[in-house]
């Protein structure tokens, strides 16, 4: 077996990272080809089951912001590929993951008390959070069942 010398939580966040990294994969394929319709889906589910009034979106303009969507969406994608690749090695990529989720969320949450005008704001606030606490988590686990 090729991860046999790891121990149960080297294999847990190994797949954590594995699951991660396709989604920001995903997530950075539906910014690039539709910016906005995932966003506008997420404000339509506010509107029909918590009647949440939203703010128009503006249509996307391909700038600055886009593109270092696109960039850190790429670079997450690498680190976790990189990470869970060998993970002896490079798990000291994974605060990487922790750091960026974690000042994601607490920008949202910023925004959430100064903007509530996207209930996507909302979701995206509780995603990050939770990508942060349960990648924090594995983490953990996994650092402490060895001693590098």
């Amino acid at each position: 077996m090729r991860h046999s010398h790891l121990t149960r939580q080297e294999r847990h966040v190994i797949l954590w990272l594995r699951l991660l990294m396709v989604a920001f994969a995903m997530v950075g394929m539906v910014f690039l080809f539709a910016p906005n319709y995932f966003l506008h889906y997420l404000d339509g589910i506010g509107a029909v089951f918590f009647n949440f009034t939203n703010a128009p979106l503006e249509s996307p303009r391909h700038e600055i912001w886009w593109v270092l969507t696109l960039a850190v969406m790429g670079a997450m994608t690498y680190v976790c590929f990189q990470a869970q690749l060998n993970w002896i090695r490079n798990h000291n990529m994974v605060p990487v993951v922790i750091i960026a989720k974690g000042i994601s969320a607490l920008g949202l949450l910023l925004l959430l008390f100064f903007y509530l005008t996207h209930f996507f704001y909302i979701v995206a606030f509780l995603v990050d959070g939770l990508l942060c606490l349960i990648t924090w988590y594995a983490y953990a686990q996994a650092i402490k069942s060895r001693t590098f």
